[in-house]
C-alpha cells in the first residue's frame, strides 16, 4: 500500500441521521488518507471525523497529524472539538488553511471552543497545534513525502480545492464547488457578479480541467442534480463534475457531499444518471459511501 483513500463523511451542509439516508451515511464532510508513513493524512474536519479520533484513542499508532482545510463552512470543520488526539500531548498537528478578508482559520478553529460555543475550554486541547497559511495556486510537501497543490474554487470566501500525490499515485479533492457559468461568481478574488465575463469563465474552467489532469481519483461535490441546481449555493452537479473528468482524463470519480435531504435511492439515481456516459470514457463512478477505503493507482 501507498496511499488509500478513506471516506470518513460524506454528507454536505449538516450531519443527518435518517433511516433512508443510513446506506451512505450521515456524517459530513471528512476523508483521510493512509500512507505508508508515520503521519496521518486528512481532508477537513466535518463530524465524520470523530469516530476516527475514538479509533485513535489516545495513543495512536502515530503522533503526528496533518490537516487540510478546504474551507471554515460549518460542515467540514464542527468535528474538530471532539476528535480525541487533539487532547493529548504526545500528539503534534499541522493545519493547513487560507484566510479570508474577515477571518483567519486559527480564530475559527479557537473560536469552536468558546464557552459560548463548547463546554471544554481551549486550554484541554493539550496537543502541538502549529497552523499554516496556504493560498490558492501555491504548491508546498508534507514530510518531503506529499506534494500538495490548491485552487481556488467557486464558493464563498476562500475555498480550495487539493491535488494529492503521494509515490506516484494521486487524488483529488474539489469540494465545494459551483458552476461558474452565465456570472455565477462566487466568493473572494472572483469578478462583479453583475457582469458576465465568458473569457474569465472559460479559463477558469480549463483550469480545473488542468488541475485535474492525470489525475486517478477525483472526489467531487454533487450536492444537486441539474433539475434542483442553486448554483448561489456553491455546489456542483454530477453532470458537470464528469464533463470536468472527461476533459482531464481521471480513471474514477467519485460523487460527494450528498444533500443532506438526499435519500439513498436518489444518491443511486445520481450515479445511474452518468453511469453509462461514464464507462463509455474509461471512468469508473462511485456514491461516496461513508467508511469506504478506496486504492488508488497512478494514471
Amino acid at each position: 500500500m501507498a496511499m488509500k483513500l478513506k471516506l470518513l463523511g460524506v454528507r454536505g451542509s449538516r450531519p443527518t441521521h435518517k433511516d433512508a439516508i443510513l446506506g451512505y451515511g450521515g456524517n459530513s464532510t471528512s476523508i483521510e488518507l493512509e500512507l505508508d508513513s508515520d503521519f496521518y493524512l486528512f481532508i477537513d474536519g466535518g463530524s465524520g471525523l470523530v469516530q476516527r479520533g475514538w479509533e485513535l484513542t489516545e495513543k495512536p499508532e502515530k503522533s503526528k497529524f496533518h490537516v487540510l482545510i478546504s474551507h471554515t463552512h460549518w460542515d467540514h470543520i464542527l468535528g474538530f472539538p471532539f476528535f480525541e488526539p487533539l487532547y493529548h500531548p504526545q500528539n503534534k498537528f499541522t493545519f493547513y488553511a487560507s484566510n479570508t478578508s474577515r477571518a483567519t482559520f486559527t480564530d475559527l478553529f479557537f473560536g469552536l471552543q468558546k464557552s459560548e460555543n463548547l463546554p471544554v475550554p481551549q486550554n484541554q486541547l493539550a496537543a502541538h497545534i502549529e497552523f499554516k497559511t496556504i493560498l490558492p495556486a501555491t504548491p508546498f510537501v508534507i514530510e518531503n513525502l506529499v506534494k500538495v497543490s490548491t485552487i481556488q474554487l467557486n464558493h464563498q470566501g476562500v475555498t480550495l480545492g487539493y491535488r494529492i500525490e503521494y509515490r506516484g499515485e494521486t487524488m483529488a479533492f474539489i469540494s465545494d464547488s459551483a458552476p461558474i457559468d452565465h456570472g455565477n461568481y462566487l466568493g473572494e478574488n472572483m469578478p462583479p457578479c453583475s457582469i458576465v465575463n465568458a473569457e474569465f469563465e472559460e479559463q477558469y474552467n480549463r483550469s480545473i480541467s488542468k488541475f485535474l489532469a492525470g489525475v486517478h481519483t477525483v472526489v467531487f461535490d454533487t450536492h444537486f442534480s441539474e433539475k434542483n441546481l442553486k448554483p448561489d449555493w456553491g455546489h456542483s452537479t454530477p453532470e458537470k463534475a464528469l464533463q470536468f473528468c472527461e476533459m482531464a482524463g481521471t480513471k474514477r470519480l467519485i460523487l460527494f457531499h450528498h444533500a443532506p435531504e438526499d435519500t439513498d435511492a436518489v444518491v443511486r439515481q445520481k450515479v445511474e444518471a452518468i453511469l453509462l456516459k461514464g464507462l463509455k470514457k474509461g471512468i469508473e463512478i462511485e456514491a461516496a459511501r461513508e467508511g469506504d477505503t478506496w486504492l488508488l493507482r497512478s494514471a
